[in-house]
């Protein structure tokens, strides 16, 4: 509803006429009769004769006026000319709806945080599942070094082993050697050796056969044992191999879990 305000140009005519009639104030909202009956010029506090006739050759002075000062000025005069009842009223419809906009609102914020919280559990029951895989995961894979690990321990025991018994058997060939040549040499008079002091050579013939036999099974044995104590080495660097790339692989996992982990959420 528009109200066109009235130019200030008639409001002298309006006051300078003798019969002035009383100008009464109607509510626009109910069809009741006025509570007020008031006079202009008792509105602006000026009797009859105090008002000027504009002169004519001024001209139409220029309205100033703007919606927001007309929105105003008519809630203003409604507010002055309606009853108590119909103002109850109106406030409490007011009232009404704005306490239905409001509930209305408050549902639909609720439904709202319900639906992210829904989405929250979900995203964290997900995310646990993830969890719970990637700890049973790594729990397998440190079980399996673990084994790897004890099994190399024992590889490498094995091996240190076999040296040691490879390093006496070498000294045992050496000495039996240098024992051969000498009595080639020089069979009726023996010079000293340097070797173990609870080893003494014999100049028998026959038991330089025995030791010749036994020579040969050492050297024998010794190669067996140098094509075993190779066989252990290469099986070693190969566990160590595969350890290392298990560590690996089990490193790249846990990297790329994360990545995987964002994915999903961004997915769901």
């Amino acid at each position: 509803m528009s109200f066109a305000p009235r130019g200030l140009d008639s409001i002298p005519d309006v006051c300078s006429n003798e019969d002035l009639p009383e100008v009464e104030l109607v509510s626009m909202l109910e069809e009741q009769l006025p509570d007020y009956k008031l006079r202009v010029d008792s509105l602006y506090l000026y009797e009859n004769k105090d008002w000027i006739q504009s002169s004519p050759c001024h001209g139409r002075l220029p309205e100033i006026t703007s919606p927001a000062r007309d929105e105003e000025s008519f809630r203003y005069m409604t507010l002055i000319e309606l009853p108590s009842s119909s103002l109850d009223g109106s406030h409490k419809f007011a009232q009404v709806l704005g306490t239905g906009n409001a509930e209305q609102k408050t549902y639909s914020d609720a439904d709202m945080v319900k639906r992210l919280l829904a989405e929250k559990d979900r995203d964290l029951e997900l995310a646990a599942r993830i969890g719970q895989a990637l700890l049973k995961r790594n729990h397998l894979l440190m079980e399996q070094n673990e084994a790897l690990e004890e099994q190399l321990g024992q590889t490498l025991d094995r091996v240190n082993q076999l040296q040691h018994e490879l390093s006496k058997k070498d000294d045992l060939l050496r000495i039996v050697s240098i024992a051969s040549e000498e009595s080639e040499t020089d069979s009726s008079c023996s010079t000293p050796l340097r070797f173990n002091e609870s080893f003494t050579v014999p100049h028998d013939p026959l038991q330089l056969d025995v030791l010749q036999d036994k020579l040969r099974e050492l050297e024998e044995e010794n190669l067996a044992l140098r094509s075993k104590a190779c066989h252990l080495k290469t099986e070693t660097i190969t566990y160590e191999e595969k350890e290392q790339q298990l560590v690996n692989d089990c490193v790249k996992e846990l990297r790329e879990y994360p990545g995987c982990i964002l994915q999903w959420q961004n997915g769901i």
